[in-house]
């Protein structure tokens, strides 16, 4: 990510900015809630600001990857972090960040604990934080339980279970690095808030602090002090009850958040006074696909037609598998021994109930595969799509579904799918086949178990389309788009696309 254009002594006249990033919530949940009146603090930053409700997820769209793209302004390969698994070629392991408990058990639960705090950030993440760029150019942040949260300073953990644990362990540390305040729930607490522990909103039985009424009242204090130029709170819920019990509970879970909200606005002094005091941004990171009842789960374990496959939390690559398979929710990552094969293990992919799209790399070109129709695609070239990209293409666009009118590219059910799929195949991370399931299907996740109502991290747009509320600060088209426009309000000047 770029530096910031002017020293500090330049900034000193920007608004600060407050964003809020709300987990899984769809934009046409957001919007439904929105004009029946069960959102009217979200109503109310629409009206006053822009509102986009066709903003694009990245691929996999899936939440480490779309919270490292948010923070970073990257896509998965620029970012390193591609789902919340991956298999790392180099060590011969499964990395897993965490997901449903089942899978949390399967792989270990503090090698899964010490990834997703400690590893994901400080080892993985390959592209700086908007954190880490804007303390460079001389203005601080404040992040409530944000998953991709690397800066420049170091925070203690705080809660006695982990500090014993700490005494004999090998795999967690003393302290994780992050902007100059940082909260997450009873594990780690810039300074104390009064909502920490079984007196406030933490201790054990409300997740050690790790739930959204946590990050309201966290997030109410920094904003009645005017803690620091840029906080970030992130309120996840919404994302596990959609997986649970579906999107009529998103819809109804909604107003909960508004009401969380209006709380953040009271206390800076009420939504007329925050928009002349601060720029505004809320953004969801991906959306959700509901699951068909009883036959949604797309089961890779009886293998691939011509492959020995490897799954679970221990799978690897050997004498005994040509491809390792690494579920993400709606997505999947294979990995094979022989990479020039993947045009043959995609078609053998395709071949089972629920996978729908297959895409994979081939030198320079880019290949994806849906419905016996395939296209590849670089960039590039003379066609242009609606968010500026220019592309090559040969072959049958309706594989993605694209239509093409003169030099113009629009796209279908799968939206800024040519970027989204370059953004993925282009790190080695992904493996050499990236899935996307079908509505109504997942692949579940490494441990085998997966979500009963819903779930998301492919390439169509009932998991891909997200939106963007801003005031006072540019809304973006992508989530990739998010830092690039936090940095250019504070710098600015357009940063430009990419950073």
């Amino acid at each position: 990510m770029r530096a910031l254009a002017g020293p500090a002594t330049q900034l000193e006249d920007r608004r600060p900015v407050l964003l809020l990033v709300l987990d899984g919530i769809r934009p046409d949940v957001m919007r439904a809630a929105v004009r029946a009146g069960d959102a009217p603090s979200f109503a109310a930053l629409a009206e006053h600001g822009e509102a986009v409700w066709d903003c694009a997820s990245v691929f996999p769209s899936i939440t480490p990857a779309a919270t490292a793209a948010i923070a970073t302004g990257r896509p998965p390969a620029g970012s390193g972090i591609v789902g919340h698994a991956w298999y790392d070629r180099r060590e011969g392991e499964m990395v897993i960040y965490g997901a449903k408990t089942e899978t949390v058990l399967a792989g270990g639960p503090i090698r899964v604990f010490h990834n997703h705090v400690w590893r994901m950030n400080r080892d993985d993440l390959l592209a700086p934080t908007i954190f880490e760029t804007l303390h460079r150019g001389g203005v601080e942040g404040a992040c409530v339980h944000f998953p991709i949260r690397r800066g420049p300073y170091e925070h203690p953990v705080r809660m006695r279970a982990v500090e014993g644990y700490l005494l004999g362990g090998r795999f967690l540390g003393r302290s994780v690095e992050g902007p100059k305040e940082y909260y997450l729930g009873d594990l780690f607490y810039t300074r104390r808030t009064g909502v920490n522990g079984f007196k406030g909103s933490g201790g054990l039985h409300r997740s050690i602090g790790i739930n959204d009424e946590y990050a309201a009242a966290v997030g109410e204090r920094l904003l009645e002090e005017g803690a620091e130029p840029f906080t970030l709170i992130y309120f996840f819920q919404g994302d596990q009850i959609a997986h649970r019990e579906g999107l009529a509970a998103q819809r109804r879970y909604v107003s909960r958040l508004d009401g969380y909200a209006a709380r953040l606005f009271a206390a800076a002094g009420g939504l007329g006074s925050l928009l002349e005091r601060y720029a505004v941004l809320v953004v969801s990171d991906h959306g959700h696909d509901p699951l068909l009842p009883r036959r949604g789960y797309v089961d890779l374990s009886s293998g691939l037609s011509g492959f020995r496959l490897s799954l679970g939390p221990r799978a690897a690559l050997g004498p005994s598998a040509d491809a390792v398979a690494v579920p993400n929710g709606r997505a999947a990552l294979l990995y094979l021994r022989e990479p020039a094969l993947a045009g043959a293990a995609a078609a053998a992919a395709l071949g089972r109930r629920g996978v729908d799209v297959a895409a994979w790399r081939e030198g320079g070109w880019f290949f994806a595969r849906r419905d016996g129709r395939e296209v590849s695609f670089r960039p590039g070239g003379a066609l242009r799509d609606p968010l500026g990209g220019r592309w090559e293409l040969r072959g049958d666009p309706g594989a993605l579904d694209l239509r093409v009118f003169g030099d113009a590219i629009l796209y279908g059910d799968y939206p800024d799918a040519l970027e989204r799929l370059r953004g993925c195949l282009q790190s080695p991370r992904s493996g050499d086949v990236v899935l996307s399931a079908a509505p109504g299907y997942s692949f579940g996740e490494v441990s085998g178990a997966f979500h009963a109502a819903s779930d998301h991290g492919s390439l169509h747009a009932s998991d891909s389309e997200v939106f963007a509320l801003a005031s006072g600060v540019r809304a973006p088209r992508r989530i990739t788009e998010v830092a690039p426009s936090v940095v250019e309000h504070f710098a600015g000047a357009a940063v430009g696309r990419g950073l």
